[in-house]
C-alpha cells in the first residue's frame, strides 16, 4: 500500500488495534498506539514489533484522553519527538450505547458522555494534528513518480454507518457519528491546500469489544444485526482496517496532473517546451472544489508563431470561455460537492478523469457518468455532483469548451448565466 512513514493510532482495542497492526504488517517505519488504557496500548506495541519487518522499526505506547486538551497535546508532542514527524493519524476512540431507549426516555448524562467522547474528541484531536501536519515539510508521495505532488501528512476518522441513518433507540450514538462526519468533512476542506488529506471509514456493524458488550446490553441486537448485513455476518476489524490504511496511502488520492507543451527547435525538430502542471489554478466555492486551466486561445485560428499562444495563455487567467477562443479546463471536486445551476453559451465537451458524476439539466434529466464518458454540452442550463463512492470522495472532470454562435429556441435567445458560480470569474474578462 506504499506506507512508509510514522502513524499514529488512537485505540488500542477493536479496529484501532487492527489499524496499528497493519500499519505495521504493510511497512509503516513507525507507530504509536495511543489509549487511555495504557496497558492494552503496550501490548499492541509489542504485537506490531513482531509484525514488522521494517529495519529500525519502532512502536510506542502511549496515554491519551481525547477529552483532554492537554493530554492530547502531550500525546502528539511525544509522538514528534520520537519520530520527528507524523504522517498518519487514525482516530478509532469512542464510546458506544450503554442503554438503547427511545428518545422520550433517553439519559442526558450517557447523551452527554456520548458527545463528549466521540464527538469533542474527535474535533480536539483534528484540531491538534491539522496543526502538527500543516507545519510539517510536504514530502513527495511517490519518488519515483514526482507529477503525483507532495502530501504533509493524512487523517483518517472512524465514523459509522450511523454516520448516515437512525437506528431506533439510539439517538445518541446517531447524533453522534453525524457530527463526527461532519467534523471529517470540514476538516478535509480546511487542510486540503496544506496537502494534508482527511477522510472518514464509515462501517457498519463490526466485530469489536464495543460490538460485543452492545450485543450483550441490546436486547435483540444481535438478530437486527444479522437481517440487516446481507453477508450474513458482521465486518471483521481487519478489513476496516484495510480500509483505513488504503485512505492513508497514497493510492487514495487523486494523482496530480502535468501538462506538457510542444513546438519546435531552429532545425525544425518537434520538441517539448513546458512540462509542468498548469499556469492558472484557483480554490472555488467555500473551498470545495479546486480549478486548473490546462491551457486557452483567444481566437481562431491560432497564431502559434513565435509562441504567442503560449505567452497569451500565461499571461491571464481566462473567463468561463473566449468568443471565438477555446478553454481546457479541470476540476477537482471535493466529496458529494454539486455545481450552481448554470448555462454557457458554448459548446463543451466533459470527460469524466476520476470517479462518477451525475449530470442534471434544467429539465430535471439527468445522467450518470463513470470514468471515461463524455457529455457533449450544447449552451444547455445543467448543473454536475459529485457521486463519487456515495459522495464519499472526491471525483476530477475535465471540460474543453469552444464558442458558438447565438442559439435560439422558438425565437426566444438562450442567454448565458452562472448564478453562484459569476462570483469565480469577477475581473477575467467578458465571456458571451
Amino acid at each position: 500500500m506504499d506506507i512508509t512513514g510514522n502513524a499514529f493510532v488512537v485505540g488500542a482495542s477493536g479496529i484501532g488495534e487492527a489499524c496499528a497492526l497493519t500499519f505495521a504488517r504493510v511497512g509503516a517505519r513507525g507507530i504509536v498506539i495511543a489509549d487511555l488504557n495504557i496497558e492494552a496500548a503496550k501490548a499492541v506495541a509489542a504485537e506490531c514489533k513482531i509484525l514488522s519487518g521494517v529495519a529500525g522499526f519502532k512502536a510506542e505506547a502511549i496515554t491519551i484522553d481525547v477529552t483532554s486538551e492537554e493530554s492530547i497535546a502531550v500525546a502528539i508532542t511525544r509522538a514528534v519527538q520520537s519520530f520527528g514527524r507524523i504522517d498518519y493519524c487514525v482516530n478509532s476512540a469512542g464510546v458506544g450505547v450503554q442503554v438503547a431507549q427511545e428518545i422520550a426516555e433517553a439519559d442526558i448524562n450517557e447523551f452527554n458522555n456520548m458527545l463528549q467522547v466521540n464527538v469533542t474528541g474527535t474535533f480536539l484531536l483534528l484540531r491538534a494534528m491539522s496543526a502538527i501536519m500543516k507545519s510539517q515539510e510536504a514530502v513527495l508521495i511517490d519518488p519515483s513518480s514526482p507529477a503525483r505532488g507532495k502530501t504533509r501528512g493524512s487523517m483518517v476518522v472512524l465514523g459509522s454507518a450511523s454516520s448516515f441513518v437512525a437506528t431506533p433507540k439510539m439517538i445518541q450514538y446517531t447524533a453522534a457519528k453525524h457530527a463526527v462526519l461532519g467534523l471529517a468533512k470540514n476538516a478535509a476542506l480546511d487542510n486540503v491546500a496544506y496537502g494534508v488529506r482527511v477522510n472518514s471509514v464509515c462501517p457498519s456493524w463490526v466485530d469489536t469489544p464495543m460490538v460485543r458488550k452492545a450485543i450483550e446490553d441490546v436486547a435483540g441486537l444481535d438478530e437486527t444485526i444479522k437481517a440487516a448485513v446481507p453477508l450474513g455476518r458482521i465486518a471483521l476489524a481487519e478489513e476496516v482496517a484495510d480500509a483505513v490504511v488504503f485512505l492513508c496511502s497514497p493510492r487514495s488520492r487523486l494523482r496530480q496532473i502535468f501538462r506538457h507543451i510542444t513546438g519546435h527547435n531552429d532545425q525544425g525538430a518537434s520538441v517539448f517546451l513546458k512540462s509542468d502542471q498548469g499556469d492558472h489554478h484557483r480554490i472555488m466555492g467555500e473551498q470545495q472544489a479546486v480549478a486548473n486551466i490546462l491551457y486557452s486561445t483567444q481566437e481562431t485560428p491560432v497564431e502559434l508563431n513565435g509562441d504567442v499562444d503560449i505567452d497569451k495563455a500565461s499571461s491571464r487567467e481566462p473567463p468561463l470561455h473566449y468568443h471565438n477562443g477555446s478553454i481546457v479546463r479541470m476540476i477537482d471536486f471535493g466529496p458529494d460537492v454539486e455545481s450552481p445551476l448554470h448555462r454557457a453559451v458554448s459548446i463543451d465537451y466533459g470527460i469524466v478523469v476520476e470517479g462518477v458524476f451525475e449530470l442534471i439539466l434544467d429539465s430535471g434529466e439527468k445522467r450518470i457518468m463513470r470514468q471515461g464518458d463524455v457529455s457533449v454540452q450544447r449552451a444547455t442550463a445543467h448543473k454536475w455532483k459529485n457521486i463519487t463512492g456515495n459522495g464519499t470522495m472526491p471525483g476530477r472532470m475535465m471540460w474543453i469548451l469552444l464558442d458558438c454562435k447565438d442559439v435560439y429556441v422558438n425565437g426566444k435567445k438562450m442567454e448565458g448565466f452562472l448564478g453562484d458560480l459569476a462570483k469565480e470569474y469577477v475581473d477575467q474578462g467578458v465571456s458571451k
